[in-house]
Parts: C-alpha cells; structure tokens; sequence
C-alpha cells in the first residue's frame, strides 16, 4: 500500500472519529460561575435567539446562536424564580413561580428591554408552574390546585387578559399539583393539542387537550407517587413522558406507541428526570445527576455528561441546548442522526 493511500485512509479514520465524538459530547457555550442563578427554562427561536431564565430574577439570551451572552433586567425580580420563558420573534414571556405573589406573568416586545406584568397570583396558596404558547396570542399556564380543580389561566390575546379555564379538570383528591423544575410540564404540541404532566398526588396523570384546553382527556401513568414523585415533562411530538421521584433514585419515562404506554430502559441517572426533549429518534432528558441521550427513540441510553441540567430544548436543526446551576449553558448538535 503506497504511503498517500496509507495517509487518505488515516485522514477518514481520524476524521470519522472526531465525527462520532463530536455527536456525543457536550460543548459549553456559558460558562459556569460559583454563585451563578440556575437557569432551568430555555427556549430557541426560529432565528437561532436562544432564551434561558432561573432563580435570582436571571434572564439571559444570545443572538449569535450561543457566541455571546447578554443579560436583561426585569424590574424588582431579585427575588423571583424564572421557571418558565417563551420567544417568537421580539415577543417574550417569562413565567415566576413561587407562592401567592411570587407567581407572575411579564411580556417584552422589544427583545426583552421593557417588560410589562400581565398577572400576578391574588391567591396566597397559589402556586403556578409553567406555560407554553400557540403561538404571540394564545397561551396556556397551569399551576397547583385551587377550589379543587387544576388551576388552569388560558389567554387568547397575547396576555392582555388571562382568564382562569374553566374547562380543567376536576383535581384528584387531596390535590395535585406540578413541577416547574424546567418549564417543561406543559407543552404545546401539533395544531390544538396541548400535554399537561401533574404529580404530587396519589397518582400522577397526563391531561391532554386537542382542542386548545377547551376539553380534556386524562390519563393515569405508573409513576411514583407522592409529594415528590410524578410527571415532570412532556414531549406530546414524540409521545414521551418523563419523572419519577426526587428523594429517592427513582427514574422513569413512558412512551404512547400503538395505544399503549410502555415504559422506557435504563436511563442510567439517578432521581426524577426533570427536562426532556426529541428530535427525531434523538431524546434528550436532564437532571441533578446529569444529562443522558437516546439515538433510537428510548430503545438504549448513554450518559452524556455528570454535570447537573435542569432543562434541555431542541432547535429545529437538531441541537439541544441544556442549561443548568452555576448559569451554565451547553449543547451537542444531533441533527445529522436519524
């Protein structure tokens, strides 16, 4: 064998070989700082703007698909907890959880410069967890139980009013409730349809509308049970749900698949998978233990880094982006996987 064949075939080895670690490694695109807010909500535009917002007021975006970061100040928002953010264009909501008051709704036009309070919690035992939105217009919020019922606030004018939705469900006895962990307990799917993952109750349920929350079907998962334990995110595109328990080594995740709901592999990481999210037969789930990916849709799983996530969303090139304490932000492109 001549020595440039010997060259070409060293070139393709080495070069597949950067390929495949590069499809399988994190590559942090903030770095995290001791004292840094976690961020545990993100959201990518459709122009590649990535959104991340957490505790301490902190709201974060970058407009050259992770090469820079700036931060945006939300008035009087040092003591809030950002658990949820949504962006299309200029237009961005955030969502603050947190008891009674502490549980808002602000809206910025302009990219995050100026922001307006939409609603803020009258109720002192109120508690609401995320959102997600159809599009600038219709959005829907879900938060713990109140009078019985799952609190549900729908709006159909760009948060001008939000309105309590009188068509939720009946809460199960004792209450129920969800986890904001990583805004991903609620998500729009295609079309009308919206999933809603509950839990700290007797028996963790997913609620799902077709029709813009204005009906609800309700499905009871074997997930367990407890103050601590249940449905913590929802990916309606891929059919997948995902939780668990977080005080005890618990880990679960169900896919709908021919009507019927089967439960998922070892994912290999300890305590309640609190994000997840699908491209493709790529699933992505984060946790304090770490980050873990499928490639074949739930079949195997391989840890992707030992650093804690909360949140993990998908671009629509295929990159997940995670983001978690110490305001760290990383991602792995994945779009050339089937």
């Amino acid at each position: 064998m001549n020595n440039t064949l010997v060259l070409l075939l060293s070139s393709s080895i080495l070069s597949l070989s950067v390929n495949v670690q590069a499809a399988t490694t994190l590559v942090e695109q903030r770095e995290a700082k001791d004292g840094a807010p976690r961020l545990q909500s993100l959201v990518v535009t459709q122009n590649n703007t990535i959104w991340a917002s957490g505790t301490k007021g902190k709201v974060v975006v970058s407009f050259d698909n992770g090469k820079s970061w700036q931060e945006k100040q939300v008035p009087h928002s040092e003591t809030l907890q950002f658990r949820d953010i949504w962006a299309n264009g200029n237009t961005v909501f955030l969502l603050a959880a947190g008891e009674g008051e502490k549980s808002r709704l602000y809206r910025s036009d302009d990219n995050g410069d100026n922001w307006t309070l939409q609603y803020t919690m009258q109720n002192p035992k109120g508690f609401i967890n995320c959102f997600d939105f159809w599009d600038k217009d219709n959005g829907i919020v879900f938060g713990d139980t109140i009078d019985d019922k799952v609190f549900m606030l729908h709006t159909t004018d760009g948060g001008k009013n939000w309105l309590r939705l009188n068509s939720a469900p009946q809460a199960q006895e004792g209450g129920e409730g969800g986890f904001s962990a990583s805004g991903s307990c609620v998500r729009i799917g295609n079309d009308e349809q919206v999933w809603v993952s509950t839990g700290a109750t007797k028996h963790a349920r997913l609620l799902r509308s077709q029709n813009y929350g204005q009906s609800w079907s309700s499905t009871p998962l074997p997930y367990p049970t407890g103050a601590t334990a249940g449905i913590f995110s929802a990916i309606p595109d891929s059919n997948w749900t995902f939780g668990g328990r977080m005080d005890t080594p618990v880990v679960t995740g169900y896919q709908l698949s021919n009507q019927q709901w089967k439960a998922t592999s070892n994912i290999g990481l300890k305590g309640a998978i609190y994000g997840s999210d699908s491209f493709k037969n790529n699933i992505v789930v984060v946790n304090p233990d770490g980050a873990a990916l499928s490639k074949d849709n739930g079949k195997h799983w391989q840890r992707l880094s030992n650093e804690s996530f909360w949140v993990v969303e998908f671009d629509h090139n295929g990159t997940a982006w995670l983001a978690g304490p110490k305001g760290r932000i990383s991602n792995i492109a994945l779009g050339d996987n089937k």
